[in-house]
């Protein structure tokens, strides 16, 4: 069985663009099979028209996939227990039919990542202040290495949370 790579946009930015990257490759033949690091794993197989959708939901429970069932979309893969994709035929009912609750799941989203995000910037900014003073060569060694990997940490945590504060506000801002 033969296996590909997509890379991601990341899903603040390019939630919709991807959906339907990953509709194009399944009608070539390669279907989603999980969430790989930055990106999709895709699997060989049959030509398919099907569409996919995303969701956010954290520690859903099974309630939550059989009511997705129920309206005809399958669960194909989660990533940390909160993003869920789903695909269903082509004249499946979209899972998010009006502007509301869509604007409420990135507001949500929205929120997560903001307290995570401020949560980092929080430290990275303490650790800034700390990398000032005076420390031996190995502290400041350490140091760097702890700020280089909050630095990290704010920068996936960040930019999704300005992704979808971008988008909840543009959709607010159209409706």
């Amino acid at each position: 069985m033969k296996r590909k790579y997509m890379s991601s946009w990341g899903l603040a930015f390019a939630e919709e663009r991807e959906m339907r990257k990953l509709e194009q490759m399944a009608a070539r033949g390669w279907h989603l099979e999980k969430f790989a690091p930055l990106g999709y794993s895709l699997v060989e197989g049959e030509p398919v028209d099907v569409q996919y959708s995303l969701d956010y939901r954290t520690r859903p429970d099974e309630e939550y996939f059989e009511m997705f069932a129920a309206s005809g979309w399958e669960h194909v893969t989660s990533t940390g227990d909160e993003i869920h994709i789903f695909k269903g035929r082509p004249d499946a009912r979209p899972i998010y039919s009006d502007r509301e609750t869509m604007i409420a799941k990135y507001a949500s989203e929205e929120r997560q990542m903001g307290r995570t995000a401020l949560t980092f910037l929080v430290v990275w900014i303490g650790l800034l202040l700390l990398m000032q003073l005076d420390w031996s060569s190995v502290m400041a060694t350490a140091l760097f290495v702890v700020y280089l990997i909050i630095t990290i940490g704010l920068i996936f945590t960040g930019l999704p949370y300005l992704g979808f504060l971008v988008k909840r506000k543009r959709m607010e801002h159209d409706s």
